[in-house]
């Protein structure tokens, strides 16, 4: 290639459904990257519809409405070609009998799906590329909807055909793949150079969890060596329910080099045309899973049709930590804290929980909940012993705060932030409709020794104790009875989040932990609370994932269990 072209890398915010302001954003950055002067313009995997569209595919209309804003979009283009990332769709053979395993036949029978990268020019639409692998692991279930290409190649060597390569205006042929046929060896992209291609275009929703990034660079390097080819690469950016995407496209060139690199977690308009752009500096594990949060955060509430949000600030360190989130993501103005204390609440959690709403400057609400406790408490008295403060009575407690949140969630319109953490929802050392009351959980996959991490960066950022000391360094407690502290009901956090990763993110076994060097008996308890637990996980918020294994959608536990190990 004697000259790489200008690529105009367009790395948008799509939201699922939303087929007339997607289609109009992609016409405003269509325009935009045209007058940058763009020879090629890509847009990340399914932005006109948003990632992942779930069961909205199952609704002709749907399906129907996004081909009409298709075909808006394809009438704005000029000469320089545009990739869009859209569903296609065909009539089904009703006289065919579907393989009893085509899950994608069987979850719509009208039509047949392809996840398809459309290419637009000069006012039509050129031609489609469907995506050859369809994943269907962790969160991903593509295959429920999906079908492969409808015409693969004779040669097993090669599972795309010359349709996938197009040419420029300059003369250069870019290939073109979508997303996980990037991360397949031998897949697609392998195709490319011997069809003519002089670079290879991925476009992509690429879920974020901590660590991956690095990961997907290193893969991304690897096959752009292996194919011989420069990499273009798209991603979504944005929120869409429990999934984060946080952009960061980049292109590589054939020797494995990362010449140029969109800002993460942002919007972003990269024009690249060959040399070496000037790189983001990398940034820590903590401040990466910060700016995740805050963007998942912000989209969910945004995104649902809210604008304010109410929650409870106890004086500990998850709500403190998801209090500071929130008023980074929406604004101060937009947070309502409702301090809730009772008898058992220590005049330090107090005291730190007015300390801190006062210096995020949000606006506070105290409600004292001990009458409502002793009202509780009458009406039951006649039917069972609740003098003492055993796990009823601090169950009533905690109902009891999160009814009021709802209170003001119906009054006013405020989503309701439940503020618990991975460890505890992993245990199940939180009550039902009292605690995990809420909307979204935005730390319900942040292990509570992250908990730690998040707010001792978010300190040293601000340079000064927003979230205060003395709720750092006091023992974790519910406070729901007198003198109580989390480790004297669960292990040590540090042993007990170590168990966590193992048992759920890396999915050994009882036996392979131990062999670890774990307490067998620490083991035994942890697994047994995590197995036990899946039912009031199955009732609980919706959870940003920032770990390769959340609780919710991508790991999928039967309640009804007996396996031990």
């Amino acid at each position: 290639m004697n000259r790489f072209p200008k690529i105009a890398l367009c790395q948008i915010n799509s939201t699922v459904g939303d087929l007339r302001g997607n289609a109009r954003k992609i016409t405003e950055w269509i325009n935009k990257a045209q007058s940058e002067g763009a020879e090629l313009i890509v847009f990340p995997e399914l932005s006109l519809i948003g990632y992942p569209p779930k069961d909205l595919l199952l609704k002709t209309r749907f399906l129907e409405e996004q081909r009409e804003r298709l075909e808006e979009i394809a009438a704005v283009t000029s000469d320089v070609p545009v990739i869009v990332g859209c569903v296609h769709f065909l009539p089904r053979d009703p006289t065919h009998n579907h393989d009893l395993y085509d899950l994608s036949a069987r979850a719509n029978v009208r039509w047949k799906l392809f996840n398809s990268a459309v290419l637009l020019r000069n006012g039509k639409i050129e031609r489609r590329i469907h995506k050859t692998h369809l994943p269907d692991y962790d969160v991903f279930d593509e295959m429920r909807y999906f079908s492969g290409p409808p015409s693969m190649p004779k040669s097993a060597e090669c599972s795309v055909t010359s349709d996938s390569v197009t040419e420029l205006s300059s003369g250069v042929k870019a290939g073109i793949t979508i997303c996980e046929d990037i991360w397949v060896e031998q897949g697609p992209a392998s195709c490319m150079k011997g069809l003519g291609a002089d670079l290879v275009v991925n476009i992509s929703a690429s879920p974020f969890y901590a660590r991956k990034f690095q990961s997907r660079l290193d893969m991304l390097s690897r096959r752009a060596g292996e194919v011989g080819l420069p990499l273009v690469y798209v991603n979504a950016v944005g929120g869409q329910d429990d999934l984060i995407f946080d952009g960061r496209s980049v292109v590589v060139t054939e020797e494995g080099k990362v010449v140029a690199l969109a800002r993460g977690f942002e919007e972003d308009l990269l024009i690249y045309d060959g040399g070496t752009r000037e790189i983001q500096h990398e940034i820590g594990e903590s401040e990466e899973i910060w700016h995740a949060l805050v963007l998942g955060l912000r989209d969910y509430v945004h995104k649902n049709g809210f604008t304010k949000v109410v929650l409870g600030i106890s004086g500990g360190i998850d709500s403190a930590l998801v209090a500071v989130l929130t008023a980074e993501a929406l604004g101060s103005e937009n947070v309502l804290g409702l301090v809730m204390p009772s008898r058992y609440t220590s005049k330090q959690s107090l005291k730190d929980a007015l300390l801190l709403t006062n210096n995020l400057r949000i606006k506070t609400e105290p409600l004292p909940i001990d009458d409502l406790v002793e009202a509780y408490k009458k009406s039951l008295a006649e039917y069972m012993d609740i003098s003492k403060p055993d796990v009823t009575v601090q169950n009533i407690q905690a109902r009891i705060r999160g009814n009021l949140l709802m209170a003001f969630s119906n009054k006013f319109g405020h989503l309701v932030l439940a503020t618990g953490n991975k460890s505890e929802l992993a245990t199940g050392y939180a009550t039902l409709y009292g605690d995990m009351a809420g909307g979204l959980a935005p730390i319900g996959d942040v292990p509570k020794t992250l908990v730690y991490e998040l707010v001792r960066w978010y300190n040293a950022r601000e340079g000064t104790d927003q979230i205060p000391a003395g709720i750092l360094q006091r023992a974790p407690s519910a406070e729901l009875a007198p003198g109580q502290r989390d480790q004297d009901d669960l292990p040590p956090y540090e042993l007990l989040d170590q168990v966590l990763e193992l048992y759920v993110e890396e999915n050994l076994s009882s036996k392979e932990i131990r062999e670890k060097g774990f307490d067998e008996e620490l083991v035994h308890s942890v697994i047994r609370r995590i197995d036990k637990a899946e039912f009031k996980r199955r009732q609980a918020a919706p959870i940003l994932k920032i770990t390769p294994r959340a609780f919710g959608f991508g790991r999928r536990m039967p309640v009804t269990n007996r396996y031990e190990g």
